[in-house]
């Protein structure tokens, strides 16, 4: 590589760096997406990924030796470079003190454990920060704000600009609800659906009143669907109950149509296939044009179907499902149903039925439509996983699946990702438990447990 190639590559690594911490990714992430975009070993993806030069990792490698009553024998950054280049490797003390800097495993760094090494010494906390601080959430927070605001101009009842206000929070909440930790938005969404339940519990008219009943129902699902992100299977029946309720009450058999197949989808994930199954019927009777039909059908009808062995009747909804996508006039649905999620979805029931290289398939097409890092993304990554695990390749499966957690967040990966890739982990564990599927279970039983949306409204009432 010349000189300048040389320069490009690093200006590249720089504005990978700062256009992952403004989307408040971690810095496992950050470096994924630089190896995944640059030529660079896992060890230089790693110090770019926190804008340091070689000198600074010069400095912080010396005194991570020195903390361990090490002498630093004469690091220099020329030598860095032979090993980020791959010229030489770094010896045991300095690979150790390379872990613990980056706090990360050394495999992650493309290194050997040293012998003897304590397992544990690089799971302690960084030392060091990046070189730009991340982003935080107060774009969020001013949106309910602004609602909180205007109710204060027009009373507690509220009045059309606050109405106004209610409708473009939601959209706000419904385009941006992959750019947060749903802990956090979903605190948002309670926040403005108490708002509304504030107003309703005022004199109202009835055309307003109904119009402020379809907001909270639409809010109530928003939350619901937060709530089994972050693997509140109770919270999300309770707030999905009470948006098909809603909808059902005022007419809105959108509304009523998709909460209850998101309630398909929560109990999909507690495996009670038979109850899935039945909610999706309902919400089929409800889905009025292509969209929601193809939706339906992929979304609630597929996976119970594949994993009751009614494989003629999974084949019949699949075909459904895409034929109803090629009509479909709509590019995507409200909360993201897109050709994605419908290649998603017949992935994970072409698994489910052993069809092993129709579910690459569809996994790819899902992936390959979707942004690195995104919930999306995630998602068919790990349904990847699964279908190389189908194919005995625990290697392309392991690396997948720890793809999936370097570049995304914990705080973002969605409980759907977390139990796929802990089934994942099952299927390998069955075959081989050490090496690299151990260290896969290692990383997902230290991800910090999800935190469900603070329950801070009650939820809306019938009248």
């Amino acid at each position: 590589m010349t000189r300048a190639q040389r320069a490009d590559v690093v200006r590249e690594a720089a504005r990978i760096r700062f256009e992952g911490q403004r989307a408040g990714r971690s810095v496992d992430a950050v470096a994924g997406e630089i190896g995944r975009r640059l030529p660079l070993s896992a060890l230089e993806c790693r110090r770019l990924a926190y804008g340091w030069t070689r000198s600074q990792l010069v400095s912080a490698v010396v005194d991570a030796l020195a903390a361990r009553g090490l002498a630093d024998p004469g690091l220099s950054e020329a030598r860095v470079c032979r090993w980020e280049h791959g010229d030489t490797s770094p010896s045991a003390d300095y690979a150790e003190a390379l872990a613990a800097v980056f706090g990360v495993a050394p495999s992650r760094l493309g290194l050997a454990v040293p012998a003897g090494a304590d397992p544990a010494w690089y799971r302690r906390p960084q030392p060091r920060e990046q070189g730009a601080a991340l982003s935080d959430h107060t774009p969020l927070t001013a949106v309910t704000d602004s609602v909180a605001l205007q109710l204060e101009v027009e009373g507690p009842a509220g009045g059309p600009q606050t109405r106004d206000r209610v409708h473009r929070a939601l959209e706000y909440y419904v385009e941006r609800y992959g750019d947060y930790p749903p802990a956090v938005i979903g605190r948002e969404v309670h926040r403005c659906r108490n708002l509304v339940v504030g107003m309703l519990a005022r004199d109202q008219t009835e055309p307003h009143r109904r119009e402020l009943r379809r907001l909270g129902g639409w809010l109530s699902a928003l939350v619901g669907n937060f709530a089994f992100s972050a693997s509140d299977y109770t919270g999300a029946h309770i707030h999905l109950g009470t948006s098909a309720r809603l909808g059902g009450d005022v007419g809105d058999t959108r509304l009523e149509g998709w909460s209850l197949g998101a309630q398909s989808m929560v109990a999909q994930f507690q495996y009670r296939d038979a109850d899935a199954y039945d909610l999706a019927l309902q919400a089929r009777e409800l889905a009025g044009d292509d969209l929601r039909k193809s939706q339906s059908a992929a979304w609630c009808e597929l996976r119970p179907l594949a994993r009751m062995g009614r494989r003629s009747e999974a084949r019949d909804a699949a075909a459904r499902a895409q034929r109803h996508m090629e009509a479909a006039t709509e590019d995507h649905g409200r909360f993201g149903f897109d050709r994605a999620q419908l290649h998603l979805h017949l992935a994970e029931a072409a698994l489910d039925l052993g069809e092993t290289a129709d579910g690459r398939r569809h996994a790819t097409a899902s992936q390959d439509l979707k942004t690195t890092g995104s919930g999306g993304w995630a998602a068919a990554t790990a349904v990847l996983a699964r279908a190389a695990a189908g194919r005995r390749d625990a290697v392309e499966a392991v690396g997948l699946g720890c793809a999936v957690l370097d570049a995304v967040p914990a705080d973002h990966l969605r409980e759907t990702t977390r139990r796929r890739l802990w089934e994942l982990h099952a299927e390998l564990s069955s075959a081989d438990p050490t090496g690299p599927v151990r260290e896969l279970g290692d990383r997902l039983q230290a991800l910090a447990p999800h935190v469900p949306p603070a329950r801070s409204s009650p939820e809306i009432n019938g009248r």
